[in-house]
C-alpha cells in the first residue's frame, strides 16, 4: 500500500465495528458517568465531560457500543472500496504510529476499547485514518468580516468522502468539556475522537483537507514520529484560542504528513499549508480565502489544477457580501454529489454552526443551526 493513496478513508472506520444486539435506527438517547447522548433538531449530539479516561469510556459507551448498526456499515464500505483482507496490515501500521498520539488521546483510545471491546490496534489505526489512507476531497471558503453581512467571519466547508450506506446514520456531533482544556465541538462519524471539522469554545474553527504526499514541492517524507493528523487537529481546538496560537502550536510539533488546515477564529481567517517540513500560511486575498485539495504557496505548490478552486477563486476578485445562505450557495457549487456527505458554515463570533448533512449531496439539504456557545458553557 502507498501510504494515502491505496485505502479509502472511509473504509477503515468499519473495522472496530460490532453489531448491537438490537438495531436502532439512530443512537439511542442514553447517560453514562457524566456525559449523554441527546438528540436536537434530530441530529444526535454527544457530550463528554471529565478526565480522558472518564471522557473515553463515555465516548465507548454512548458513540461506539451503543452505535446503530456498525457491523452493515462496515460490509458497505469494504464493497464500495473493494478491500477484504488487509486487516493485519492495517494493525501493523496503527501501531508504529502509537508513540506520536498525545498521552491523554491514547488515555481516551483505551478507554473506548475497554468500555466497547475493541481491538486497541483497529482503534489506533481509526483515529490515524487520514495519515495512513486516501479518500477525502473537500472545499472551504472563509469570508472575512469585511465582506461578511453579519458582522463577523464566516467559515464554510464541504467534507467530501466515501458515501457509503450508513454514514448518515453514524454521523452526530460530539461537544467535548476534556479537564484543564478548552471545551469543543467536532463533527464526526463513530468511532473518531479526532477533528475533521470542529470549534472551540473561543471561537476557533478548523477543517480538514486532503494533500497528498508526493504533491507537496519540498518532497517531504511521511514521518512515522509524528502526531497523527486528526489528532494534532484536535490539539489546536484543545489548547488555542487563536489562528496566531494555532500556527505555533503545529510548528512546533512532529507532523507526519501533508495537509490544509483551514482555519478561522473571531477576528479572521487562513489556510495553513502543512507538510512534515513546512507549515505555510496564505491569507485571504480580498477579504476571501478558499482552499480544496492542492497546495497554492509557491513553496509548495506542484499544480493548481482544481475545477472546484476554480470555482471559488472569482470570490477573491468580487465585492459582493456574504451571510450564512450566500456561503451555502458557493459550496453547493462545488457539491461532489453523493460524495459530499457533510457541508457546514461556521460563524465564530457568535459561536453557531450551521450543519448539513445526509442526501446526495449534502449541500441541498436543510441547515439545522446549533448555538455552541450554549453547548461549551454547559460544563
Amino acid at each position: 500500500m502507498t501510504l494515502r493513496l491505496s485505502l479509502s478513508a472511509s473504509v477503515v472506520l468499519c473495522f472496530l465495528s460490532l453489531a448491537p444486539a438490537q438495531t436502532p435506527a439512530t443512537f439511542p438517547d442514553a447517560k453514562f458517568g457524566r456525559g449523554e447522548m441527546t438528540h436536537v433538531q434530530g441530529v444526535p449530539v454527544l457530550t463528554l465531560r471529565g478526565k480522558p479516561a472518564e471522557i473515553g469510556e463515555q465516548y465507548g459507551v454512548l458513540a461506539v457500543k451503543n452505535a446503530p448498526d456498525l457491523d452493515r456499515l462496515q460490509r458497505n464500505f469494504f464493497k464500495d472500496a473493494k478491500i477484504e483482507n488487509r486487516a493485519g496490515f492495517v494493525k501493523l501500521l496503527a501501531l508504529r504510529l502509537k508513540p506520536g498520539i498525545p498521552a491523554d488521546h491514547m488515555a481516551e483510545i483505551e478507554a473506548i476499547v475497554k468500555a466497547s471491546k475493541r481491538d486497541l490496534d483497529l482503534a489506533l489505526f481509526a483515529n490515524a485514518v487520514y495519515d495512513l489512507s486516501s479518500g477525502m476531497g473537500c472545499s472551504t471558503v472563509i469570508v472575512e468580516k469585511g465582506r461578511s453581512k453579519t458582522g463577523g467571519p464566516l467559515f464554510g466547508r464541504n467534507f467530501d468522502w466515501l458515501p457509503s450506506d450508513g454514514m448518515r446514520e453514524h454521523t452526530f456531533l460530539a461537544v467535548f468539556h476534556p479537564e484543564g482544556k478548552r471545551s469543543f465541538a467536532i463533527v464526526t462519524v463513530s468511532p473518531i475522537i479526532g477533528c475533521i471539522s470542529g470549534m472551540n469554545d473561543a471561537g476557533l474553527s478548523c477543517t480538514l483537507n486532503e494533500i497528498h504526499l508526493d504533491q507537496s514541492k519540498d518532497k517531504p517524507a511521511f514521518n512515522w514520529d509524528g502526531t497523527p493528523t486528526m489528532l494534532a487537529f484536535r490539539r489546536v481546538l484543545e489548547e488555542c484560542g487563536s489562528v496566531e496560537e494555532a500556527a505555533t502550536l503545529l510548528r512546533g510539533m512532529k507532523r507526519t504528513t501533508t495537509a490544509c488546515l483551514s482555519i478561522c477564529d473571531k477576528t479572521g481567517g487562513a489556510v495553513f499549508e502543512i507538510t512534515p517540513k513546512t507549515v505555510e500560511i496564505r491569507k485571504a486575498v480580498n477579504d476571501v480565502c478558499c482552499c480544496t485539495n492542492h497546495f497554492r504557496a509557491d513553496s509548495l505548490s506542484v499544480t493548481t489544477k482544481c475545477w472546484r478552486y476554480k470555482a471559488l477563486e472569482p470570490l477573491q476578485k468580487e465585492t459582493s457580501q456574504f451571510g450564512v445562505t450566500d456561503v451555502f450557495g458557493q459550496l453547493h457549487e462545488v457539491n461532489q454529489g453523493k460524495f459530499t456527505i457533510q457541508s457546514m458554515v461556521f460563524e465564530p463570533v457568535a459561536r453557531k454552526l450551521h450543519l448539513k448533512y445526509g442526501g446526495e449531496p449534502a449541500t441541498a439539504q436543510v441547515a439545522k443551526t446549533f448555538d455552541l456557545g450554549v453547548l461549551f458553557d454547559k460544563k
